[in-house]
């Protein structure tokens, strides 16, 4: 399956209809299976993208954090 070679998951519906509804199901519940961080909220996704396409968000590694 391709979720193992996604970081992460934009997955906006434009409408709300039974079909588009059903495949964002599918999406949504195998980025939570796969751990994939998910965002299904315009604002939310382009605040993230413009952040991290300014350096204005550090990435750090899992380690560091939990070193604090």
């Amino acid at each position: 399956m391709f979720f193992k070679k996604l970081d992460l998951i934009v997955n906006i519906p434009k409408k709300i209809i039974k079909n588009e509804l059903d495949d964002n199901y599918i999406i949504r519940r195998a980025s939570i299976d796969f751990n994939i961080p998910l965002f299904t909220n315009v604002r939310l996704a382009q605040t993230f993208i413009n952040a991290f396409c300014n350096d204005e968000l550090q990435i750090k590694d899992w380690k560091s954090y939990l070193l604090q």
